[in-house]
């Protein structure tokens, strides 16, 4: 064996390199942000099959959770009418608190869409206006 059968630095890290590019080829895409589905109480007690006045129970007077602390069904109030996120529902059959900061975040429109459309451009009319004192 000699000196120059020994891998250098250079040569390991350009054979990484491309291994690791024909990784990424093979990889599946990341997945796309989470939607979060949000539900009144009326479609959620629709959807468990229980009475409007379980939801609003479970909304407002909670119950006892696991290590015996109280803990209330955790909602988005956006309007009068709650909306509940089903990971939350989730935390609360297991008895666990849940909190509504852990969802992911709202998908955002890129900035080019949420500029305003270029107002019309307005033309010097022929008629004078006053404003009357």
């Amino acid at each position: 064996m000699q000196a120059s059968d020994l891998a250098t630095a250079g040569l390991l890290d350009e054979y990484m390199r491309a291994v690791l590019s024909r990784l990424d080829h093979l990889a599946p895409p990341p997945p796309g942000p989470a939607e979060v589905v949000l539900y009144s109480v009326a479609k959620l007690a629709q959807v468990l099959d229980v009475h409007v006045e379980t939801v609003r129970l479970w909304l407002n007077k909670g119950k006892r959770g696991r290590s015996g602390q109280p803990i209330k069904l955790r909602a988005f109030r956006f309007t009068s009418e709650p909306r509940i996120p089903w990971p939350a529902l989730l935390a609360y059959e297991r008895g666990e608190d849940f909190d509504l900061a852990s969802l992911p975040a709202p998908l955002l429109l890129p900035p080019a869409e949420l500029e305003p459309a270029p107002l019309p451009k307005l033309t010097t009319p022929d008629v004078v206006l006053r404003v009357a004192s």
